[in-house]
């Protein structure tokens, strides 16, 4: 069974393929808001590196966020569209998931993933990772960094932690002061979802849960769009 990822909630993109035997090929790259425009070629490039063919696949996973809406959208499609025409199943998996397993830490560690939000908030949830199975402390929310870490650190008390993902090197000092941690180990460079944590989040999800549903699997944004309609219709009429 061949399953093929995409990750498009931030920045950067990543791709990985999974084969039976467990082999992993994958790619990742900056996309810099462009996941449109290359999006395809680093799925054919990770499908070759794999041996795998479109037609040998069984399984598409993909990142439905939170994370930058455009991104999202682009992803979202684009494995809507592939299940839809090889006639596969699709699962959907949460962006702060797939980075709290790409941290690096003890087990005995809760994971605190934090994510750019713009605007100067972020995304952030908190998670331990014991044998493989990924647990919820603290679910997904948005807000100012304070705020956000506020809420982790009342959940979390005095466990011991390991944060990671970009919102982590943008507001070190809001986690040094709120949790105590400083920031400065390679978890904390985590900048684009681990293609061996997106695989095992996507294969967890599809035992745990089963495949999502393709026509109302959507984004995950958790925040409203800039782009939404006033509550009150502009009246646009000049006045005399």
């Amino acid at each position: 069974m061949a399953i093929l990822c995409i990750d498009t909630a931030t920045e950067y993109g990543t791709v990985a393929v999974a084969r039976e035997d467990g082999r992993v090929s994958s790619s990742t790259w900056r996309a810099a808001g462009r996941h449109g425009e290359n999006l395809f070629g680093h799925i054919d490039r990770a499908l070759v590196e794999a041996d795998v063919r479109r037609e040998q696949l069984s399984l598409i996973g993909v990142d439905i966020g939170p994370g930058k809406f455009t991104s999202l959208r682009v992803g979202l499609s684009t494995a809507k569209g592939l299940a839809f025409g090889l006639t596969l199943p699709i699962v959907g998996v949460g962006s702060l998931r797939v980075l709290a397993r790409s941290i690096a830490g003890p087990s005995t560690h809760a994971r605190v993933a934090l994510l750019e939000a713009y605007r100067g908030e972020v995304f952030g949830a908190a998670y331990t990772l014991e044998d493989g199975a990924l647990h919820e402390i603290v679910a997904p929310s948005f807000g100012p960094p304070a705020v956000v870490l506020d809420r982790i650190g009342e959940a979390l008390g005095t466990r011991a932690v390991v944060a990671g993902g970009e919102g982590a090197r943008a507001h070190a000092d809001v986690l040094r002061s709120v949790l105590g941690i400083e920031i400065d180990g390679a978890e904390s460079r985590v900048e684009a979802a681990a293609p061996a944590a997106l695989v095992a989040e996507v294969q967890d999800v599809i035992c745990r849960h089963g495949p999502s549903d393709l026509d109302s699997l959507e984004p995950q944004y958790l925040r409203p769009s800039d782009a939404e309609l006033p509550e009150r219709a502009l009246d646009s009429r000049r006045e005399r």
